[in-house]
């Protein structure tokens, strides 16, 4: 720790931004490296890491800045202004053009978007973690990956089965649709849809718990964190055995 600043997460940060950089400017759109693009829909490539590693520091950030603050009115007032600060942003930054008139027309506007759903994991991730204990939030964090899994494959779209594929009868796809209609990032969905921000909430949760660890009087704290990370890893990959990483 140099300052009060933990230098595995400001490392960590750096890495991630520079991996945005490199996603975002790859030179040449028509001969781009394969890491550098997105998986065509299951799976991921280092491309599909940036968002959540993103949401991952949140949840670091959280930790760190509300550990001891005291749950009153005035902690929720801040951490809802922070939310909507970044929602609005995100909403800004989508509608606006660098040429006259400035904005897009209202039905070119994408709703949905990155630090629109940065705010929403933010004041959610807040709100949990200064209520909660650690304990509890490990059962929300498997409650909302189970729970997001059930609806993802049980619950049947417009009379049909729902599916993990990219079809009108995936259950996200189908909602997406229905709320933002054309302001989506695609036609048939949005990335960064509104039933797809539940499981982003647990990514933060899980950045909440390497925040307590990393400030915990816990000996070994890097072991502890190889360890779990690296359980998390396989449990994640077996489970996309059932479950397609997407």
């Amino acid at each position: 720790m140099i300052k009060d600043r933990i230098l595995s997460v400001d490392v960590f940060r750096g890495a991630t931004i520079l991996l945005m950089v490199l996603v975002n400017t790859p030179g040449t759109w028509s001969n781009v490296y394969a890491p550098f693009l997105h998986a065509d829909w299951h799976g991921y490539t280092p491309t599909d890491l940036v968002f959540p590693f993103f949401l991952f520091i949140v949840g670091t950030s959280i930790a760190f800045s509300y550990k001891n603050r005291s749950v009153d009115v005035k902690a929720y007032k801040k951490i809802a202004i922070r939310a909507l600060k970044l929602i609005a942003l995100g909403l800004f930054l989508g509608a606006f053009i660098i040429h006259f008139p400035f904005f897009k027309s209202f039905s070119d506007i994408r709703f949905p978007g990155v630090l629109q759903r940065i705010g929403v994991v933010f004041f959610f991730a807040a709100l949990l973690f200064i209520n909660l204990n650690w304990k509890q939030l490990i059962w929300v964090t498997a409650i909302v990956l189970i729970g997001y899994w059930l609806l993802m494959t049980f619950v049947p779209v417009d009379g049909l089965t729902s599916t993990l594929e990219r079809a009108p009868n995936n259950l996200a796809n189908w909602i997406d649709v229905k709320v933002f209609g054309s302001h989506n990032y695609k036609a048939d969905y949005d990335p960064e849809g509104l039933l797809s921000t539940i499981p982003s909430i647990a990514s933060s949760l899980l950045g909440v718990f390497t925040g307590l660890i990393l400030t915990s009087k816990q000996e070994k704290k890097a072991t502890i964190l190889m360890g779990l990370g690296g359980s998390l890893l396989i449990i994640g990959h077996i489970w996309d055995i059932v479950f397609p990483i997407q």
